[in-house]
């Protein structure tokens, strides 16, 4: 007979986020965990040192979101794992609810995710079309009623919470390792697909999410992400279209960026300008491949 709490491990990938693990450790400690902890912290590890049920992996570098997931799920030992952000508040209800929908198809369901809330209850996006469909000039509509009521199919949904089979996902080969971070759930989810499995929302399943909430943030490191998630996109990019079609990609973003960092330069908008003076450095860093060096010194 299935258990939530024998049958599902709880992979979650940290980087100092002490105080969110201290908020959902009533729920933690009912099931087992793996916890790769990027920062490598000794607070954490206080934290959690009388909790037999915890398995935490402290990394003396930062692995980056998804070969740390992989990492969590290799030691996995139950049937079902669900990856989860430590920036969402973790509730059991949630998680039976997305269990529950995936033994009504076990056959065909590749991913389920909740619907996600900020912490007054307002709905935020998870469910919708791929990064692939929004390039070549689909959109989503961003009235209300476009929420799901009902279990939902879709191309994509966030990485922040992924509900799955852990057989499943090693036959995908988990997260693409290139992806230090972002875009490693776009490209999951395309995999997923072409498995000829389905990805669904189940509204049922809710769980509070505390975007941006999973580390402390400065200026520094606001620039140091904008320039990964540009560099990942790129990879991405490049994984899904021909050689050529990325060089016109590349180069036509380039004079975009270069021509509205003059004309906001020049008009005095130095936030707009600066914004397109990372674009300008992702770019260079991604064609010039000096982006896997600077990762890795980098402390993010």
């Amino acid at each position: 007979m299935t258990n939530i709490y024998k049958d599902i491990t709880l992979i979650l990938v940290t980087y100092r986020s002490e105080s969110l693990i201290l908020k959902n450790l009533e729920v933690l400690k009912k099931f087992p965990v793996v916890i790769i902890d990027n920062s490598n912290s000794d607070e954490l590890e206080k934290i959690i040192l009388n909790y037999k049920n915890i398995d935490l992996i402290k990394s003396s570098k930062n692995l980056g979101y998804g070969v740390a997931n992989n990492l969590g799920v290799s030691k996995a030992t139950t049937p079902f794992i669900l990856i989860i952000n430590p920036d969402i508040l973790i509730n059991e209800d949630a998680i039976c609810e997305l269990f529950k929908n995936f033994l009504n198809d076990p056959q065909n369901i590749g991913i389920l995710g909740p619907s996600l809330y900020d912490e007054n209850m307002n709905k935020r996006t998870n469910g919708t079309i791929s990064y692939l469909d929004q390039l070549n000039g689909v959109k989503v509509s961003n009235l209300s009623n476009n929420i799901p009521s009902y279990n939902t199919c879709c191309k994509f949904l966030m990485g922040c919470c992924y509900f799955m089979r852990k057989d499943f996902f090693n036959s995908l080969g988990g997260f693409d390792k290139n992806f230090f971070m972002y875009f490693e759930d776009n490209d999951l989810c395309d995999r997923t697909l072409k498995k000829g499995k389905y990805i669904m929302e189940v509204p049922s399943s809710k769980f509070i999410h505390l975007e941006n909430s999973s580390s402390k943030k400065n200026f520094l490191t606001d620039t140091k992400l904008s320039i990964i998630h540009k560099v990942s996109s790129y990879i991405y990019f490049k994984k899904n279209n021909d050689f050529r079609f990325l060089i016109f990609h590349v180069i036509k973003n380039f004079i975009d960026y270069f021509q509205r960092f003059i004309i906001n330069l020049i008009i005095f908008k130095p936030k707009k300008s600066y914004k397109n003076f990372l674009r300008l450095i992702s770019i260079i860093l991604y064609v010039t491949l000096l982006y896997k060096v600077v990762y890795k010194v980098w402390n993010i």
